[in-house]
């Protein structure tokens, strides 16, 4: 523009400063006010020649000085410096990256910060910044640098909260991490043809004000998640079968369908009652944490105004669907936070403090990889390839600027702002304990120094606890308490067990709390292994039923396995639905004929092994359910009684199948994966279900338990594993340790009862601690938040 009419300018004269790394397009700036325009122009630069802190500088200064017509040199000076630093930090700016430099006592002005992680850096920052603040320096007299400070913010505002350090941070935010901003989009891309996905109609549901009960949308993504949905059509779907219809959807879609403008037009109706809903209810002033949405609403309307006027004016180049409306949204910016003031300690990064001075400075994160930051590799042509072209053709392509010079420049510009205070902070790992490397540039700063300055650094390691004084003291941590409560204690003696609550209980009673007593709704699907273990168990129950139905028995032979596996096939189609295999359709058919071939095999197996050893056992029960009340909604098989396992200890369970022969005899089976365990280690690994069971099937049912065997469904070996009565007259294939002679079967069945009554006998009295070796499948802890707390 100023090329175009240079006398537009007319003779106002212009000083550039805090400026060092001109762009092409602002020296060509400078270039047209000074020559074309002819107005007066001052251009303040920080540079020395021969320095090896300006090198990354020479080139700017080479570009302005034909263009000047006078150059005044001003000499060097430290009278800004404290009388008690001047000597450390003139020393230091004066020669940083200097050959041969001299080394002097840092004495106050220069002092370093090692943190052990991420946040331990900070926390040393915070303490410091509060011992300043104690002795009455004022806030705006601080600044914190730090090379990103938009990638830590959300640390350092956790940690200088806890501090009570007042500071104040600008940093660009993407428009889609606003309340409003998300909202709006997930509303467009629900919009759009196809939808969206899920999280897109629950980030509109959950604009705040949308809803007056917020919690309708959290019970919609349990149920998203819980059935694998991924789409925004079947969460619409979910939320109008309960609730009522959303036709905002509908207005935007149609809207789009007219014109892109009618399509804005109805963005912006809706970005404002999102701004709106929350508070439509009282007009009040803004608080501080509600401002970054005003700055969002401030910045889509300018947004939607730009895309209106292109859509008059060039409507092929406006977004024409909501789709697209949602993309050009997504990658809008406004500047959050609030700039440094008076009352504040400003955060910013090192570019932002150039032009300013400080009484004491944070320069923090002085890792390598992020200061210096690397160079950027060239995008297309290496160095030979450019060498090459410059000599066959004399074309000769820009050079990249020398990453490491820039650098050099960068700290040293940093470390000439503080008047008093200069405390230079790295950490040594991450906060997940991956090693960290320091900046070779506090090496450089170090030479410059005695080495008191490095062997005084303060140190904070990762993962401490104590805290300084201006930092407030934790309370102290404390070991898991037993459960003390007189009404939960009371509600546990009464309470009514199943064998696999005691076996959690065995495990681990801190992990036995969480599931069967706090009992947090789960937001995943069932997992695969659970659905799969349901609709076999279900299969097999129709199986014998159908079995005892047809032929008059549910003995299981080779004659039978024909119309076994008919049943077995025709149960997992009606049961299909009730037990989804998968939340991915494509996986669904693959995992249901292989349970399907699993199953078969078992039948196949189980066949055999009945004709082999001419056994009269025959399935008598299935799902035998003992204990549970009458509208439980497993109400299939027989209900019987709770079974009292002594001392008003009551037990209730369902058991997958019992099998009697003619003389009264019987044998329990639990089905299971692929993995059976032995009775000679029931007690140690806490696997008690089974022997529980055949005491039970001996009082309710009245008949002699001389067996129980968890059953495999699938592996190699089929054999079931547990314990058989070599006493008694039934034959059943089985290892041949798990036959025992009658008197160990009864030691063994009592010394199972003796567990469970103890595990029974510890909650009663609220003995609860944490046993990681055996909390989890394969050992750890199960809930590690939940054992490290102070309190329960």
């Amino acid at each position: 523009e100023l090329r175009r009419a240079p006398a537009r300018w007319g003779g106002t004269p212009v000083l550039f400063y805090g400026f060092d790394d001109l762009t092409r397009l602002q020296l060509d700036t400078i270039e047209t006010l000074g020559v074309l325009v002819g107005a007066s122009v001052t251009v303040s630069l920080t540079y020395e020649p021969g320095r090896t802190a300006f090198a990354g500088r020479a080139g700017t200064f080479q570009a302005l000085l034909p263009l000047a017509a006078e150059h005044r040199e001003l000499p060097a000076q430290a009278e800004h410096y404290a009388a008690r630093s001047r000597a450390a930090l003139s020393h230091l700016e004066r020669s940083l990256f200097e050959p041969g430099a001299g080394r002097v006592e840092a004495g106050v002005a220069v002092r370093l910060l090692e943190g052990g992680g991420e946040r331990a850096e900070l926390e040393l920052v915070a303490a410091e910044i509060g011992v300043l603040l104690g002795d009455g320096v004022a806030p705006a007299e601080i600044a914190v640098a730090m090379r990103e400070p938009a990638r830590a913010a959300d640390l350092l505002a956790e940690v200088f909260a806890a501090a009570a350090i007042p500071y104040a941070l600008q940093r660009r935010r993407p428009f889609a991490d606003t309340a409003i901003g998300g909202a709006l989009i997930g509303l467009l891309r629900c919009a759009a043809a196809g939808g969206g996905e899920a999280d897109d109609l629950l980030a509109w549901l959950r604009a705040p004000g949308l809803l007056e009960r917020p919690e309708l949308a959290d019970g919609l993504e349990v149920s998203v998640r819980r059935r694998g949905s991924t789409d925004s059509e079947q969460a619409r779907e979910l939320w109008e079968q309960r609730h009522w219809k959303l036709e905002t959807i509908d207005h935007v879609r149609a809207a789009a369908q007219r014109s892109p403008g009618a399509l804005l037009e109805r963005a912006g109706r809706e970005l404002q009652w999102l701004f709106s809903a929350p508070r439509r209810r009282q007009a009040s002033l803004l608080g501080a944490e509600e401002l970054d949405e005003a700055r969002a609403l401030a910045a889509a309307r300018h947004a939607l105004a730009d895309l209106a006027e292109l859509a008059r004016s060039s409507p092929r180049l406006a977004p024409r669907d909501p789709h697209a409306l949602a993309d050009v949204l997504e990658r809008l910016e406004l500047l959050s936070g609030e700039p440094p003031g008076d009352g504040a300690v400003a955060v910013l990064d090192p570019l932002a403090l150039r032009a300013r001075r400080v009484r004491a400075l944070f320069l923090c994160g002085l890792q390598e990889g992020a200061f210096p930051a690397p160079g950027r590799p060239r995008p297309f042509l290496s160095e030979e390839e450019r060498r090459r072209l410059a000599e066959v053709s004399g074309l000769a392509l820009a050079e990249h600027q020398d990453a490491l010079a820039a650098e050099r420049y960068l700290l040293y510009a940093a470390v000439s702002r503080p008047q008093e205070l200069l405390f230079l902070s790295w950490h040594t790992a991450r906060d997940d304990g991956t090693p960290e490397v320091p900046s070779l540039f506090l090496d450089d700063v170090c030479d410059l120094f005695e080495e008191s300055l490095r062997a005084g650094r303060l140190r904070r390691t990762l993962g401490a606890v104590e805290m300084s004084a201006s930092l407030g003291a934790p309370s102290p941590s404390r070991a898991l308490q037993p459960l003390s409560d007189p009404e939960l204690l009371a509600e546990m003696r009464a309470r009514t067990w199943s064998a696999s609550s005691l076996q959690k209980w065995m495990g681990c009673p801190v992990s036995w709390l969480v599931e069967r007593v706090l009992v947090p709704e789960r937001f995943e699907p069932d997992p695969e292994p659970l659905t799969r273990g349901g609709l076999a168990h279900a299969a097999l129950k129709d199986t014998f039923e159908g079995l005892r139905r047809e032929t008059g028995t549910a003995r299981l032979s080779c004659a039978r396995l024909a119309l076994a596996r008919r049943l077995l096939r025709a149960s997992l189609v009606a049961n299909a639905g009730e037990y989804p295999l998968s939340t991915v359709p494509e996986r669904i058919p693959g995992l249901r004929r292989r349970l399907e071939v699993d199953l078969e095999r078992y039948l196949e197996h189980a066949a055999e092994a009945a004709d082999a050893a001419e056994c009269e056992l025959q399935a008598a029960e299935l799902e035998l359910g003992f204990g549970f009340e009458e509208d439980d909604e497993r109400g299939e098989g027989s209900n019987l009684a709770p079974f009292d396992l002594g001392g008003g200890v009551m037990l209730r369970g369902r058991i997958d199948r019992v099998d009697i022969s003619a003389g009264g005899e019987a044998v329990v089976y639990d089905y299971k994966g692929a993995s059976v365990k032995p009775a000679n280690k029931w007690i140690a690994e806490h696997e008690v279900q089974i022997g529980l069971y055949m005491r039970v099937i001996e009082e309710l049912l009245g008949v002699r338990a001389v067996g129980g065997l968890y059953q495999p469904l699938r592996g190699r070996d089929l054999r079931p594993r547990g314990v058989l009565d070599d006493e008694s007259d039934v034959r059943v294939e089985v290892v041949g340790g798990d036959r025992k002679e009658h008197g160990e079967v009864r030691e063994l069945l009592d010394e199972v009862t003796a567990a469970a009554l103890g595990a029974a006998a510890e909650a009663g009295r609220g003995a609860l601690e944490p046993r990681p070796p055996t909390c989890a499948y394969r050992g750890g802890c199960m809930y590690p938040t939940i054992c490290r707390c102070e309190r329960l």
